[in-house]
């Protein structure tokens, strides 16, 4: 588990955010005084209070400070990461605060509560806002991208401002039920990571085992992603103002390098129209741009706290078509009575988004198209190619047709909270809470009556207007128990979890239209609708989900730590015959520098040495409603009567024993701080066996009435290993150097597929795009990996410049004429390793980071290559190398092979961000402002020829197909203030 050190990585930082000066009164003796750390350095913001007393003082750069008050008051002195201290006031005093080993008192969230980090036998990880990512972060886990190991986020189109991360932890497990980890944001799962302010973020805990995961039942198997947002700060009456600005530009990486007109011509590849274009170029800026203003209230009062912020962004694409607009506004408020007895929440946050989308398919297009068209007839009509069939002007398509959409974010939450007992040895609450999720899209859609599709479909026009929402309800019961009897104390929590989820669809499309300026308004205007060829839709789902659960937290002199959870779940999703399930957790943990035989041996060595253990069960069910019942859907229209009437038929068979799929997960790490506090990290194993697969299967008939069925009968397994490390390298003195490593390793296997009624000897998965093709990229049978490509294995060249592929007797034959059971396993697209190096520096005001990050063991599957690499490929224009590097390759028969697999090992510097903190000396108005500038995605270190190998997709059980049409890379630079005042 990475630790947190603020002393050395963080604790000039922290100026940004703790305590102003306050006059205690005006006839109070104004006495100065020094904090410093046992190694004589100056502590910076160190808080000093007059115990008892609302106000204080704030260390300066030196460790100094000046306060009203009497001599002999108890002064109270507190810094994050030191253990708090009192003190008698007295003129030209020296205080001196003692490290808190290894921060192991931070609280850390976990699910349905919090622990503090000595307290954790689980494999927890969490990362709060001094340790997050700087720059132009529009993702939330983009704070957290190389900062875990086994937590792999993936931007694959990281330039597009409606792209969204995709995110995995410790591997793809499943094969239909999805493998991106459970969102809980401030304690409402399933949240929208798009509904929140990355500024409004507090921290983020990554809960990685069974051990940690399995409170959240059904949903926790891949993983759970746990995310705090700010709450009040500040000394009491203080109401503090926080504005962050940032701009940043994404400079374009340049495309391709594909024939120019002039060499197109040259190759007699076509027609030549005696033009010059460059389609790319046309449809792609040099530089797009990201803004973000945000402006946030807090304060703490005496009986509880309040926030809120504001937030506007706005940014364009690198295709000329693509920007988003948003707007943004969150609350939440603490207040308690009856002498904090009685406690009530709430939070609210809002956000009102407009995105405009571009058409990634026309980049392929933009590449492969005659240079030599033009964009522009004589009379400034755009120009029509009418071959080949189905063809568009890219230009047109991105400058004229009209696609948006319009979002609404909406996640309420209301608490109370009643403090029963709070003594010595009990301590007894109970809380009840409310939560409402909301999202609604609107989606509009129209291509003009000029457009490429429309000459092609011969209409004049066509609008599409698609509506959708998204509501969730919540109601959630926790009672929360801790009892501590000397050496001992025990935590308890029980609750009780009722969710709904509802989803509702309506949509229309119409055709021809008199005028294209109207668009979609008048979508009731084309004739299409007149002659009944109009289309309509909708559609709703609805579930339930039911929980009773409860966790046991035991600790025995700061030395042994144990933990227990059982969540029993129940939804609606499931089958009649399987609608409730059980998932427990077990974890164990040694702190061995606290006991007795040990701590003599260990105490000079090591600070902290925790072995642990866990064993848990969790589920997946992200699958849709109603899978378990049989459906009937309209199968045609029939004359009936002299009339037409719809016809139903049925489009599912009924299964009552769908259910969940089962992760069963076993974890042994240990954390470890050593060197006098310097080095901190922790190794860890892990295994994690998912059964019961969910996968559509061959249904045999009779007894059912359709041809499949969605069943649970696979298995897979993951394996693998996790190390982190972090070490002060520099301590002492203006200079300090904190260097840290995260890596992991881990693989994927397809352990069983078939059972005695439902039988496959292999999956295939996705299929090669293009018309009447029959080949897909994967196959998975028990025993394999997953992630594995399966194609022909590359033999040569002929003399005429034809691929060659061996048989299965080692021969060389043509790939054109080659027979399916000459394929084989070639290649496997997911990485098995994952490693990041980060670096933070601070001198004096000045801080700098880079973050290096790399993915290794795999390989990728290059499509650009495929398609336009040779130079009888069946595209007009091809990529330079086929004429050049590639030249004695003519024609690849079209098929799946090695030829086209390259490694795709990768190492880039991610993220690098100078920062200077100006702190006045007054503060009582100004608290401090950072300026700094960042960049992100500078350099990729790699032998892939394709596009950036870090934006090929990594996650899934389909990674490492490089897309055609891939959104084009960018490296970012971006300029930020953030100014804090009250």
């Amino acid at each position: 588990m990475k630790m947190k050190r603020t002393k050395n990585l963080f604790h000039r930082t922290l100026l940004m955010c703790i305590g102003v000066f306050f006059a205690l009164g005006l006839s109070a003796q104004s006495l100065k005084g020094n904090v410093q750390d046992e190694h004589g350095e100056p502590i910076i913001g160190a808080s000093v209070v007059v115990k008892g007393l609302p106000g204080g003082a704030v260390t300066d750069l030196d460790g100094n400070f000046a306060l009203q008050c009497k001599e002999g008051a108890t002064l109270t002195v507190t810094y994050v990461g030191f253990v708090p201290q009192e003190a008698k006031a007295k003129n030209g005093m020296q205080v001196v605060l003692r490290e808190d080993v290894a921060q192991l008192n931070e609280v850390v969230v976990v699910g349905y509560g919090s622990l503090a980090k000595k307290e954790i036998s689980s494999s927890v990880v969490q990362i709060s806002k001094d340790q997050f990512n700087q720059g132009a972060v529009t993702d939330p886990m983009e704070l957290v991208s190389g900062k875990i190991a086994g937590l792999n986020v993936s931007a694959t189109a990281d330039a597009n401002p409606n792209a969204l991360s995709s995110i995995q932890v410790r591997g793809a497990g499943s094969l239909t039920a999805g493998n991106g980890p459970l969102v809980v944001i401030d304690g409402i799962a399933g949240g929208d990571l798009r509904n929140i302010s990355t500024q409004d973020v507090e921290s983020i805990t990554v809960l990685k085992d069974a051990g940690s995961a399995a409170i959240y039942g059904t949903r926790g198997a891949n993983g759970v992603i746990l995310i705090t947002t700010k709450k009040g700060s500040g000394a009491q009456g203080v109401v503090n103002f926080t504005y962050d600005s940032w701009v940043a530009a994404n400079i374009g990486k340049g495309k391709p390098e594909i024939l120019t007109p002039d060499e197109f011509r040259r190759s007699r590849r076509g027609t030549d129209f005696g033009y010059n274009t460059d389609w790319y170029d046309l449809i792609t800026r040099d530089v797009s741009y990201n803004v973000n203003q945000y402006l946030s209230i807090d304060g703490t009062t005496k009986n509880g706290y309040f926030g809120g912020s504001l937030n506007y962004k706005k940014a364009n694409g690198l295709d000329t078509a693509s920007g988003r607009e948003e707007y943004g506004g969150r609350f939440v408020l603490e207040q308690r009575a009856l002498e904090s007895r009685l406690q009530f929440n709430s939070s609210l946050s809002l956000r009102k988004v407009h995105e405009e989308y571009g058409n990634d398919g026309m980049f392929d297009t933009a590449l492969s198209m005659n240079p030599t068209l033009p964009v522009y007839n004589a009379d400034g009509s755009y120009y029509q190619a009418t071959s080949p069939t189905g063809i568009s002007n890219p230009v047109l398509v991105m400058n004229e047709i009209t696609s948006n959409g319009d979002r609404v974010y909406l996640l309420g939450n209301a608490d109370v909270k009643l403090n029963i007992l709070n003594m010595e040895k009990h301590n007894l609450n109970t809380s009840l809470s409310y939560a409402l999720q909301y999202n609604d899209y609107k989606n509009n859609f129209y291509t003009p009556s000029f457009s490429s599709e429309s000459f092609w479909g011969g209409f004049k026009g066509r609008a599409n207007v698609n509506y959708q929402k998204w509501t969730t309800n919540r109601l959630e019961w926790l009672a929360n128990y801790t009892f501590t009897l000397t050496d001992h104390q025990l935590k308890a929590i029980l609750g009780y979890s009722w969710e709904r989820s509802y989803w509702e669809q309506s949509g229309n499309e119409n055709k021809d239209f008199a005028y294209d300026t109207t668009l979609y308004h008048l979508i009731g205007s084309g004739t299409a609708l007149k002659e009944g060829t109009a289309n309509m839709w909708g559609g709703k789902s609805e579930s339930t989900l039911i929980a009773f659960f409860g966790r046991l937290n035991y600790n025995y002199k700061d030395m042994i730590f144990a933990s227990a959870s059982l969540r029993r779940e129940g939804s609606t999703k499931f089958g009649a015959d399987r609608k409730w399930g059980s998932f427990p957790s077990l974890s164990v943990a040694w702190e061995m520098t606290k006991s007795p035989l040990l701590s003599n041996v260990l105490g000079d060595k090591f600070q902290s040495l925790k072995p642990r253990i866990s064993y848990g069960v969790t589920g997946r069910s992200d699958f849709d409603a109603y899978r378990s019942m049989p459906t009937y859907s309209s199968n045609g229209s029939y004359f009936i009567n002299n009339g037409w009437v719809t016809g139903f038929a049925p489009s599912s068979n009924a299964n009552p024993s769908l259910g969940w799929e089962k992760s069963k997960a076993f974890n042994i790490g240990v954390d470890f701080v050593t060197l006098q506090n310097r080095l901190r990290g922790s190794v860890e194993f892990f295994n994690r066996s998912s059964e019961d697969l969910l996968y559509t299967y061959t249904a045999p008939q009779p007894p059912y009435v359709w041809s499949t069925i969605l069943v649970n009968v696979g298995t897979t397994k993951n394996t693998g290993i996790e190390v982190v490390a972090d070490y002060d390298v520099l301590t002492k003195g203006d200079l300090k150097w904190t260097t840290g490593i995260n890596y992991s390793y881990g693989t994927t296997k397809l352990s069983k597929l078939s059972n005695d009624i439902y039988k496959a000897s292999y999956i295939e998965l996705y299929q090669k795009p293009g018309v009447g093709t029959s080949e897909y990229f994967f196959r998975v049978q028990e025993g394999g990996k997953v992630g594995q490509f399966y194609g022909y294995e590359y033999a040569g060249v002929d003399e005429n410049g034809n691929m060659q592929v061996y048989d299965n007797d080692g021969q060389k034959v043509l790939a054109s004429q080659a027979d399916a059971s000459f394929k084989r396993y070639i290649g496997n697209g997911a990485p098995t390793s994952f490693l990041s190096w980060n670096n933070s520096f601070r001198y004096k005001n000045w801080d700098f980071g880079f973050q290096f990050r790399g993915a290794f063991g795999f390989e990728i599957f290059n499509m650009r290559r495929y398609g336009m690499g040779n130079q009888l490929c069946g595209t007009d224009n091809v990529l330079r190398n086929a004429y050049l590097k590639h030249k004695d390759m003519k024609s690849g028969g079209g098929v799946i092979s090695s030829y086209y697999l390259e490694k795709g090992d990768y190492m880039k510097l991610e993220n690098l961000t100078l920062g200077y903190t100006f702190v006045p000396k007054n503060r009582k108005m100004l608290e401090n402002v950072r300026v700094y500038l960042a960049a992100k995605n500078l350099f990729t270190l790699t032998g892939y020829s394709g596009n950036d190998p870090s934006i090929v997709t990594s996650t899934g059980i389909t990674p490492g197909v490089d897309s055609n049409s891939a959104y084009p890379t960018a490296t970012q630079i971006s300029l930020g203030v953030t100014v804090r005042f009250h």
